[in-house]
């Protein structure tokens, strides 16, 4: 009887270390991605000054969710969201809108996916 105690308070702690997983970091590429939204339309205005403002801002909310990140999550992807978060900030400072713009498109796309690949669905489970 204690084995079986044992093995269901195992098993409810590691879904509920999942669920835990999943909301933390959906929640956080929702907030980067919507930081992320401001920056384009400040890009697509080019007005360089707001945008740079805004970039920081998110390079400053992603070394805060970064750490959590690199425990969970693979590192390649999160190497991947490094480069193209640094080549975006470069972009900016020479004031170059269309590769900005690209930049900040797959920079999206990036974060989007981490959300959607951590999801709880049959597509991640099998």
């Amino acid at each position: 009887m204690r084995t079986i105690t044992a093995v269901a308070i195992g098993f409810v702690l590691i879904l509920l270390f999942g669920i835990g997983t999943y909301m933390y970091v959906n929640t956080s590429a929702n907030q980067l991605s919507g930081q992320l939204k401001i920056a384009e339309s400040s890009i697509r205005s080019q007005n360089w000054g707001q945008a740079g403002e805004q970039l920081a801002y998110v390079e400053k909310s992603w070394d805060k969710s970064k750490g959590w990140w690199t425990i969970l999550l693979d590192h390649q992807e999160i190497d991947n969201i490094d480069v193209s978060l640094k080549r975006l900030s470069q972009y900016v400072k020479s004031q170059g809108s269309t590769l900005a713009l690209g930049e900040i498109s797959a920079l999206e796309l990036l974060v989007d996916h981490i959300a959607d690949k951590e999801a709880p669905n049959i597509k991640n489970i099998l």
